[in-house]
């Protein structure tokens, strides 16, 4: 270096602390992804591109603060404050709710005070650790690295194009889908969980990435006013004292009755429970918008009866809610881990008294997820105590049973419920796993509703599937079966996303709604399911829900391709009722994003 100048000696110098700072302060990062320090995850950090997309960040803030600042050491100690601040957070929150701090969460600062005053701070020894480093650094920072000499012009142009740079990564590397996915080592965890997705790839990437998770857009042309004056067309009604019946609501993992289609010939009606309970109920379809996954989506159609959804990180609206404000306890229950889609953190934001998952309560009474049989008994467990308290029960519950991926390459032990007539012999194995899990859970029906129906008290059981089955690379188990999924036809698309609903009374509600409680019902999106309970009975519900009823009178599947109008499946661009249909995406968004609670008298 001895052709440079001493001042640009100085300069090379001072970029190359501000570069090892940062570098440090991002390994120092990467130990507040877990709740514990992971070795084996932590090195994986260091794969070239994943540690880039966590270095520029706190580069790029480092250089910011400096030309602001002109000094060294207020830059490196205000973002190592970030970091640890950061990391002290998602730490914490990953230890009380299995979800990752996010940005959205600068949003709720208030609700965050108050959860911390319930929470001890998770500090881990090497945080103390940093800190006390960060004090001697600091000051030698201070005592050899002067102050830097640059003239306003000069430095108000560095801050421009500092800033400029920032906003170019984040606009098309940081938060970038395909690159966002093709980093982190998947092998790991267990992918379906958000928060694992997000503890691969470090902390201060995912943090940054979350910014569009938040993104929530209005529709086109949207109003705000209104939209709230399309809600003001209908008037509050409460349900009536001697009509708040209990209700338990299940949402059956992957569950279809593949019978209806004629192209097994089975060895025995592993659907018997199944099918005497249709008898003796509403029965009828759900067509979806999702298959072979994305459970939640179909979940949270049928509890809010929302087509978009917001992020739900706040309370919002929904009619979990609305049976809350009725007296009503409401409780919530899947055997997973809570972080499953976020489920512990976000059913609070629905309205939920409690929500029993593995962690708070399953895992302490076997290791296993829990299978439908004895799962049902914790949901009978949760009226029970209701009932004991004479309060009404609202509960909505998740299965895991059914669950894919199915076996196929063995299948030993187990029992094969059609004969292999020319299938490949991996996708015979898999679907008599599927179906071994439905006879079992056909078993687990009869016991619940058997115990149902020898109660008292007036009780309605809501059952419906969440989307068909995952069955194979290109569907290839559905084209073996001979099951046509061309969703360019109407046949095609409700083979895709047709699943099974009931609405079943016991002889108590019956009498109290005075209706039988028998025959075919609609073929419906899942956001209009709580409509067609409450239609059914004769109940009004909040604003929303007569907004959706008026709604289902006329279009009542709502997809991408098709709508089902005036009972006739059409294309969506064939529709007479657009404006209405835009009208709804318009209420769909004033709502969940306007929490709207009528408190009632015994909160």
């Amino acid at each position: 270096m001895k052709f440079l100048k001493p001042n640009s000696k100085k300069i090379i110098i001072k970029m190359l602390i501000l570069i090892a700072i940062s570098v440090l302060l991002t390994m120092l990062s990467f130990c507040f992804t877990n709740t514990n320090l992971n070795i084996i995850m932590y090195r994986t950090y260091f794969e070239p591109k994943l540690f880039f997309l966590n270095f520029l960040p706190i580069l790029l803030i480092i250089l910011l603060l400096y030309f602001i600042s002109k000094r060294v050491h207020i830059s490196f100690l205000i973002t190592s404050l970030l970091i640890i601040v950061l990391g002290v957070a998602n730490q914490t929150k990953i230890t009380y709710r299995d979800d990752i701090v996010k940005f959205q969460d600068l949003f709720i600062i208030k609700e965050a005070f108050i959860m911390a005053q319930r929470y001890s701070i998770v500090i881990k020894k090497y945080t103390i650790l940093a800190i006390i480093l960060m004090i001697p650094t600091v000051i030698i920072l201070k005592k050899y690295i002067p102050k830097m000499i640059i003239n306003i012009k000069k430095q108000i142009v560095a801050i421009l194009l500092i800033i400029v740079l920032m906003l170019c990564l984040y606009k098309f590397i940081l938060t970038d889908a395909t690159i966002y996915n093709s980093v982190g080592d998947t092998s790991l965890i267990n992918i379906w969980i958000t928060t694992r997705q997000y503890q691969i790839r470090g902390l201060v990437y995912p943090f940054i990435y979350t910014i569009e998770d938040g993104k929530y857009e209005a529709p086109k042309g949207y109003n705000e006013n209104e939209a709230k004056s399309a809600l003001e067309r209908y008037t509050y009604e409460n349900i009536d004292e001697n009509k708040k019946v209990n209700v338990i609501a299940i949402m059956l993992e992957a569950y279809n009755d593949f019978s209806k289609f004629n192209a097994i010939d089975f060895n025995e009606d592993i659907y018997k429970n199944f099918h005497d309970i249709q008898e003796k109920s509403i029965s009828g379809n759900l067509l979806t918008t999702i298959f072979g996954g994305g459970t939640v989506v179909t979940e949270r159609n049928f509890i809010t009866g929302f087509d978009i959804h917001p992020t739900y990180r706040k309370a919002t609206n929904s009619y979990v809610w609305y049976f809350k404000e009725q007296g009503y306890r409401t409780e919530a229950m899947h055997p997973m881990y809570g972080a499953f889609y976020n489920r512990a953190s976000i059913n609070p934001n629905l309205g939920f008294d409690n929500y029993f998952y593995y962690e708070n309560k399953f895992a302490d009474i076997q290791s296993d997820f829990m299978q439908d049989y004895d799962f049902f008994d914790y949901i009978i467990e949760g009226y029970n105590n209701a009932k004991s308290d004479n309060i009404p029960y609202f509960n909505f519950s998740v299965t895991y049973q059914n669950h894919g991926p199915y076996y196929d390459k063995s299948y030993i032990g187990k029992e094969y419920f059609f004969d292999n007539n020319n299938y490949d012999e991996d996708i015979y194995n898999m679907l008599n796993e599927y179906f071994y899990g439905i006879k079992k859970t056909d078993k687990a029906l009869k016991k619940l509703i058997d115990y149902f129906e020898g109660e008292e008290e007036p009780v309605i059981v809501i059952l419906f599937g969440d989307h068909n089955p995952y069955l194979g690379e290109n569907n290839l188990g559905y084209e073996q079966i001979g099951i046509n999924l061309d969703l360019s036809t109407i046949e095609g698309f409700e083979n895709y996303y047709e699943i099974p609903y009931i609405i079943y009374a016991n002889e108590t509600a019956k009498e109290v709604f005075d209706k039988e409680f028998i025959g075919e019902g609609e073929t419906i999106s899942p956001i209009f399911l709580m409509n067609q309970f409450f239609d059914y009975v004769g109940l009004k519900g909040n604003n929303y829900m007569q907004y959706m009823s008026d709604l289902k009178s006329h279009v009542d599947v709502i997809s991408d391709t098709f709508y089902k109008e005036n009972d006739e499946f059409i294309n969506k661009n064939d529709s007479i009722y657009q404006d209405m249909i835009d009208e709804y995406k318009n209420v769909n968004y004033y709502y969940s994003k306007n929490f709207i609670r009528k408190v009632n008298k015994n909160d």
